[in-house]
């Protein structure tokens, strides 16, 4: 099985996200767009922001790493 083309690890991102919050992070995976409990919170709120495509997934356990 070949490895995946590119990971990035999203841990120090999300440091300041409260647990299993949803979040929007920007497409070039800069910046943290919006955080709620709801996703249609987040993807409402990245809209506003302009963000088109941002990856939305849910803030990990604050001992454990995000790694997309």
């Amino acid at each position: 099985m070949a490895p995946a083309a590119s990971m990035k690890d999203f841990s120090n991102l999300l440091a300041g996200v409260p647990s299993g919050a949803w979040v929007a992070i920007s497409t070039d995976g800069s910046r943290v767009i919006a955080y709620a409990a709801e996703i249609r919170d987040v993807i409402e709120q990245s809209r506003e922001a302009g963000e088109t495509d941002p990856i939305i997934t849910r803030a990990p356990q604050a001992n454990m790493a995000l790694i997309l």
